[in-house]
């Protein structure tokens, strides 16, 4: 988007913008940090196709879930975390039309992605540690108060799609969205789609006994937490959940998985245990309803972690940006791993975002 034509948006919306600057973050959207003439900071935010997604989706469509996107649903989502859940997420100043689309304006959340601040505080092991605590206890808030009669989209107050009873139910026809798309790319020949299909129909089958709604808390999963998503203050304490678009009412597990997927993993597998386990502590600390302590628990956890696996090798599948060329391949190598052996290498997925983000293996003591 030309940034002319977007500061023109802005002033016809009331939004006096004296500087724009484009924020390379995201793939749903066209995201801009504006500076109005008051020196107020704001964000910005237009819906967008992911290229990669091109013929393989509908527009609108939540490449995670498949559910309906809209900064509309955005908007509803950040004030449910926000007021209900008591977390810090920005508030909506205002959904508009222009001639560019529907946009948003949103507070500017304080602070700097987790990720950044590794490097600010010297990646150093305790702060590290401590600032896990912090997230554990605003996730143990978040799922205390915030709780679902069933599984699906959050999309409005009262509305959940497709609303089932079973989180089984939900996810497998999730699961069979993913390998469709992969089969489309080519990330999956006939045969392998067929295997593939054949194992994850048998663990949610597996599981089905403990995922009814009524045994089974549906709680506010954020789904996709890794360390550019979420800021923090100069303690690592978090100061702003803003990527919120494909918030699930589901298992806390569909969370927990993510954890261990960008977060625990940050270093080397000696620091994941401690990473995951300060989360915990910070987790119980605030009374949180769905501490994984079963069997059950963890097969879930895992199976989540393959599914994302699953999603993840058909989404950078043909991606050429020089950095994760290769990701698609090796996610799919992961996933086959994880379908022969029943464990996720999630240290082996560090490595992956360390090519990204360049921290060192081991943190600092």
């Amino acid at each position: 988007m030309e940034l002319e034509s977007v500061r023109s948006a802005l002033r016809s919306a009331g939004y006096p913008a004296v500087s724009l600057t484009a924020i390379q973050e995201g793939s749903n959207h066209d995201v801009f940090d504006v500076v109005l003439e008051d020196g107020s900071a704001a964000i910005c935010k237009f819906a967008r196709v992911r290229e990669t997604e091109v013929g393989i989706a509908a527009e609108n469509r939540d490449t995670l879930f498949g559910g309906r996107l809209s900064l509309d649903r955005e908007s509803y989502l950040l004030s449910l975390a926000r007021k209900e859940g008591g977390l810090p997420a920005p508030e909506i100043y205002g959904a508009h039309d222009s001639p560019l689309g529907r946009f948003i304006m949103m507070e500017k959340s304080p602070g700097i992605s987790f990720t950044e601040w590794q490097g600010v505080q010297g990646y150093r092991l305790e702060p590290f540690l401590e600032s896990l605590r912090a997230l554990g206890r605003d996730f143990g808030k978040l799922h205390r108060n915030l709780r679902f009669p069933s599984f699906g989209d959050i999309i409005g107050p009262g509305v959940i799609e497709p609303g089932c009873r079973n989180f089984a139910d939900r996810f497998e026809a999730v699961t069979e969205m993913r390998i469709d798309r992969g089969v489309k790319k080519g990330t999956f020949t006939p045969e392998e789609a067929l295997r593939v299909r054949a194992f994850f129909h048998g663990r949610f089958e597996d599981l089905r006994h403990c995922l009814d709604a009524g045994l089974c808390r549906s709680v506010m999963v954020f789904t996709d937490m890794h360390g550019r998503n979420y800021f923090v203050d100069g303690q690592g304490v978090p100061s702003g959940y803003f990527d919120l678009e494909s918030a699930q009412a589901a298992p806390a597990a569909l969370e927990f998985y993510g954890f261990r997927f960008f977060l625990f993993n940050f270093y080397d597998g000696g620091t994941f245990p401690r990473a995951e386990a300060a989360f915990f502590e910070g987790y119980r600390e605030a009374n949180g309803p769905c501490v994984p302590e079963t069997a059950e628990d963890e097969a879930l956890i895992q199976l989540l972690s393959g599914c994302r696996l699953l999603e993840l090798s058909e989404s950078y599948w043909g991606v050429v940006d020089a950095i994760r060329d290769t990701w698609g391949v090796r996610m799919k190598d992961l996933l086959f791993r994880y379908m022969d052996t029943g464990s996720i290498d999630y240290v082996a997925l560090g490595a992956l975002w360390r090519e990204r983000d360049g921290q060192p293996l081991h943190p600092k003591t």
